[in-house]
C-alpha cells in the first residue's frame, strides 16, 4: 500500500512538472509570437507615411479613369488596383498594432534606423521636413483640380508628370523602410515598392519622351 502510495505521489510530481513545462514553453511561444507582430517606430512610421502617399496616387489615377478620352487608361487603372490592395494591407497592419493612420509630418521614424543617413537621405528627410504635408512630391489641391478639368493629350502629359514627382517622392521611404523596417511583411511590401514604382517611373519617362513629338497645348 505505501509502495502505490509512493508511486501515485511521484506520478502527481512528474504530472505537474510535465505541466509546469508546458505551460512556460506555451507562454514563451505566446511571447514569441507577439514579438514577431509588435512593430518598430520604422514599421508604424512607414506604413502611415506610405498609406497617405498611396492615397493620393489611387485618387489620381481614378481622376484619369472618369471616362474622358485618354490613353493612360491601362496605366491607371493598374496603379489604382495594385495601390488599393496595398493600401488596405497596410491600413490592416496599422489596425492590428493599435496605431493610428496619422502621418508623422516631421518623418522622425526615418532618423531611427541602424546608421546614419546618408547625405542624400538627410536631404530628403529635410525637404520632407519643409513640404506643406510633411512629404515631397505630392501633388497640391490646384494641380489635382487642373488634371480634373484638362482634356486630351494636356491630361495624359500633367498626369504624368504629376505621378513622376509623386512616385520619386515616394521610393527614398520605401528603400529605406526595406532596410531598416523590423518585421519582415513591412520589408518585403517596401521592397516590392521599391520595384514597382522604379519600373513605373522608367515607363513613365519613355511615355513622357513619346508625348514629347505632340506640341504641348497652349497655356490657357
Amino acid at each position: 500500500m505505501r509502495a502505490q502510495r509512493t508511486l501515485i505521489a511521484a506520478l502527481v510530481l512528474i504530472a505537474a512538472a510535465v505541466f509546469s513545462y508546458s505551460q512556460g514553453k506555451s507562454l514563451s511561444h505566446a511571447r514569441a509570437s507577439l514579438a514577431a507582430v509588435t512593430p518598430s517606430v520604422i514599421d508604424v512610421g512607414f506604413s502611415q507615411s506610405m498609406l497617405l502617399h498611396h492615397q493620393q496616387a489611387i485618387a489620381m489615377s481614378q481622376i484619369m479613369l472618369d471616362g474622358k478620352p485618354t490613353g493612360l487608361h491601362a496605366f491607371a487603372r493598374n496603379i489604382a488596383s495594385t495601390q488599393l490592395v496595398e493600401l488596405g494591407e497596410m491600413r490592416g497592419w496599422l489596425k492590428l498594432w493599435g496605431e493610428e493612420e496619422h502621418h508623422q509630418a516631421d518623418m522622425v521614424w526615418m532618423l531611427l534606423g541602424s546608421a546614419p543617413l546618408d547625405a542624400s537621405m538627410r536631404k530628403y528627410v529635410m525637404d520632407c521636413r519643409n513640404a506643406d504635408r510633411g512629404m515631397i512630391g505630392l501633388a497640391t489641391a490646384n494641380e489635382l483640380n487642373e488634371l480634373r478639368q484638362s482634356e486630351g493629350l494636356k491630361r495624359d502629359r500633367q498626369f504624368i508628370e504629376l505621378m513622376l514627382k509623386h512616385h520619386r517622392g515616394g521610393v527614398p521611404m520605401a528603400r529605406f523602410a526595406a532596410s531598416e523596417a523590423k518585421l519582415n511583411a513591412v520589408r518585403t511590401m517596401a521592397s516590392l515598392i521599391v520595384m514597382e514604382q522604379s519600373q513605373e517611373i522608367q515607363h513613365m519617362q519613355n511615355l513622357l519622351a513619346a508625348l514629347q513629338t505632340y506640341p504641348a497645348p497652349p497655356k490657357e
